[in-house]
């Protein structure tokens, strides 16, 4: 996992349920980049999900991503 996955994740723990584009402005990072960091760290290792039921998508963290130590 890269620097910029591990910042994304580390602001889910306490803003979890956030868009992307509410990440990208607080850690100063491209929005999209904060969704291919996502669908490739944390979706990829089955740390949280993208929940599209809602619009727009949230990013949330499952139990896995909320335990999940560096």
């Amino acid at each position: 996992m890269t620097d910029t996955s591990y910042k994304i994740l580390n602001y889910l723990k306490e803003h979890n349920g956030t868009t992307a584009k509410e990440i990208s402005e607080a850690l100063d990072i491209e929005k999209r980049r904060v969704d291919s960091c996502f669908s490739a760290a944390i979706q990829g290792a089955d740390l949280g999900v993208r929940d599209r039921s809602v619009s727009p998508a949230t990013l949330t963290l499952n139990e896995n991503g909320l335990r999940y130590k560096q």
